[in-house]
């Protein structure tokens, strides 16, 4: 069957962007990596574990200030007029500013009470201060995702990352501890506010109009409420583990977290690109199928891949880079089973954005709010009764479990809605890739199951497809979108 020539140009487009993200944020994960350890190595997992408490308290803030208007934007019609993103400016801008004043007096009174951990409200008051900023650069980002302009998006990211080491090191060097993080973070967030701005060349300007405004909310907070109650896993490290374990379990999820958020810039991506190009193809039920498809595979074998190489050299060079003050195995431990969870996710991370443009919302919220439940009751039942010594392996195993059923919901909710996936060679290496993954942690044996699934001929070929489609598409000229 022939592809229409506005199909071929987002298919090209998207995959295109996929791979020049890939491979531009690809030589960035060995910056990220050497800059993270050197950090940690410094500090300790005390202080990185009270840093990221109050930074998941941030990045859940964020997620609430959103609101959504971030996707409304980008799906919004190719002509719209630009005081549409005048207006959420200004929403956003506001809302913003009664969030951090409200949330940040609210945290406060909880961490006195609750988190009782010394440092912990000053660190998290610093961090919430920038909550404003962060939101309006939403708009900016929104006017270059609509046109896959990931390449500019790319730019600010990487220097975003980079200037957060620049200022936390060596403060870190100097002795400040946690509050070397919170400089870099401040520096980080500056830069990427500037550098949005620079790259989309927006300026915004003074417009307001409720009837415009309530549409966007309306359809923002049906989209935002189940981001919600999904990333209210952020809210656990800070409000449960930190309060019944201690800031150095945190600081291993972070760690771990962290080591798994450089690894995952390719989940990022295909979601990134997923919203725009599915919104173009949502009436297409064969195209649609076939690009969740595609998008699926060439996140499955990036993430898996990478993971898979990460586990296997980690054990015999993080000793060295990380010192004396981390248990290696504790770490491993953990990266194992958030990347598995991670790996397992990619499978349902792009049949979301398909859901999303489906506007089957409800759907997500469902699956989301059971997730929440799980997570919190889980994690509170299992820090409970685990022995210290295994408090840290029964809530990692609390999230991978209560994300389960949510995943399947997700499945159901494409066959009904979209149409039958054919995952075909992806469960195969969904499979193989995440025994190699746990081969260093539970025994080197599963790599002889990796490379039994791996080279199965569905899956051999599978890849071939894969790997011409690519070629393909990096033959075209980077102008040429026809």
């Amino acid at each position: 069957m022939g592809r229409t020539p506005e199909t071929e140009s987002l298919r090209t487009k998207a995959l295109k962007g996929g791979v020049y993200l890939t491979v531009r944020h690809g030589a960035m994960v060995v910056l990220g990596l050497l800059g993270a350890l050197f950090l940690t190595r410094i500090v300790g997992p005390g202080n990185y574990g009270l840093y990221n408490a109050a930074s998941g308290v941030f990045g859940y803030l964020l997620a609430i200030g959103k609101m959504g208007v971030n996707i409304y934007l980008v799906r919004e019609r190719r002509d719209a007029p630009l005081e549409l993103f005048h207006l959420a400016f200004w929403w956003l801008l506001g809302f913003g500013l009664l969030l951090a004043i409200g949330v940040g007096g609210l945290m406060a009174v909880l961490g006195h009470y609750w988190v009782r951990t010394e440092g912990f409200i000053p660190v998290m008051l610093s961090l919430i201060g920038l909550l404003p900023f962060a939101l309006v650069s939403a708009v900016p980002l929104a006017l270059l995702e609509r046109e896959l302009d990931y390449r500019k998006t790319t730019v600010v990211e990487v220097g975003s990352q980079v200037s957060y080491y620049l200022a936390a090191i060596p403060l870190a060097l100097s002795g400040f501890g946690v509050w070397a993080m919170v400089a870099g973070f401040w520096l980080s967030q500056g830069a990427s506010v500037i550098g949005f701005f620079v790259a989309s060349r927006y300026r915004p300007r003074r417009y307001w109009n409720g009837a415009e405004l309530r549409p966007m909310l309306r359809y923002g907070f049906s989209v935002a409420l189940a981001d919600w109650i999904y990333k209210a896993q952020s809210l656990t490290p800070p409000l449960l583990l930190l309060p019944m374990v201690g800031s150095e379990a945190v600081g291993y999820v972070a760690l771990a977290t962290r080591f798994l958020s450089m690894l995952t810039f390719v989940k990022g991506i295909t979601s990134r690109l997923s919203v725009p190009a599915f919104a173009r193809i949502q009436h297409d039920t064969e195209k649609l199928l076939n690009a969740i498809r595609e998008v699926m595979q060439l996140q499955t074998l990036a993430l898996g891949t990478l993971f898979a190489l990460f586990a296997a050299v980690a054990p015999f060079v993080l000793p060295h880079l990380l010192g004396q003050q981390w248990s290696i195995a504790s770490l491993m431990m953990v990266f194992t089973i958030v990347s598995t969870r991670t790996l397992i996710g990619a499978l349902f991370a792009i049949q979301t954005s398909a859901l999303l443009v489906k506007k089957q919302t409800t759907l997500i919220l469902k699956a989301n709010t059971i997730y929440a439940v799980l997570l919190v009751s889980l994690t509170y039942i299992g820090l409970t009764i685990a022995p210290q010594e295994y408090k840290l392996l029964a809530f990692n195993c609390a999230d991978l479990i209560a994300i389960l059923p949510g995943y399947w919901m997700r499945h159901a909710g494409v066959r009904r809605h979209i149409g039958r996936l054919r995952y075909g060679a992806t469960l195969l290496w969904t499979g193989g890739l995440t025994a190699a993954l746990a081969a260093p942690w539970l025994g080197w044996w599963l790599y002889l199951i990796a490379a039994a699934l791996l080279a199965q001929p569905a899956s051999l070929r599978q890849m071939r497809e894969l790997y011409r489609a690519i070629r393909e598409t990096r033959r075209k000229p980077l102008g040429n979108t026809d």
